[in-house]
């Protein structure tokens, strides 16, 4: 299958996903629609039933310095995009949808990724991209990346028809504030977070927000 086609299909499944939280069917077709189209968005070593994986196409093959170079004309290297997904998916799900601690503060990820940043990248510009990209150490955010993948499936396999509907509770939108985890520049990514139901949530940031930076990161590794 080539690339454009894979693309259809991730765009079919979203569509696919939307239209099941559009007419209410069942939790357990929602979820497994979910989980397919997470475990596709994530390497084969989050959802090894997955058919393929976006993420393992475009980067196994990639090298450290693809993985740290801004092209000319572009915004990002692949480095920030895998650390932004990571981030966003770990703050999203974890804090706001479960109302837990973040992967990446249980797990020490600041020090392990030697990241000059914590937050998610959100509003901030090509010095701060370029900063994180010659840091950050590209194997052990992978490791993050995995890690916050396998704790989201948890997340959603535990929510009940009910948590579709609830909106985001503004004390977990205040922790992310209070850790960190949003650069003062990108507050916009809160007020949009805080206006969405978890239904929302599970349409965006692990899903729909993933598919664009994967088609994002394929335009940067034809430009290396």
């Amino acid at each position: 299958m080539s690339l454009q086609e894979h693309r259809k299909e991730l765009n079919s499944l979203q569509k696919e996903l939307r239209n099941a939280f559009t007419i209410d069917a069942g939790v357990g077709e929602i979820i497994a629609k979910f989980l397919h189209l997470h475990g596709i968005l994530h390497s084969a070593r989050v959802a090894p039933e997955a058919p393929w994986s976006y993420e393992d196409l475009l980067l196994e093959e990639l090298d450290e310095d693809g993985f740290r170079q801004v092209p000319d004309g572009q915004e990002h290297s692949v480095a920030w995009i895998v650390w932004h997904l990571s981030r966003i998916e770990d703050v999203t799900m974890n804090l706001l949808v479960a109302g837990r601690d973040q992967v990446f503060c249980t797990g020490g990820w600041r020090q392990k990724t030697r990241s000059p940043i914590q937050h998610t990248g959100n509003g901030t510009g090509l010095e701060v991209v370029r900063a994180l990209s010659a840091a950050v150490d590209v194997s052990t955010l992978r490791e993050y990346r995995f890690a916050v993948g396998q704790a989201t499936r948890e997340v959603v396999q535990a929510l009940t028809g009910l948590d579709f509907h609830r909106k985001v509770e503004s004390d977990r939108l205040q922790r992310i504030l209070d850790e960190g985890a949003i650069d003062p520049l990108g507050m916009d990514a809160v007020d949009y977070w805080g206006s969405r139901d978890m239904a929302g949530l599970l349409l965006m940031p692990p899903t729909r927000h993933t598919i664009i930076h994967w088609n994002e990161a394929h335009r940067i590794i034809q430009k290396l």
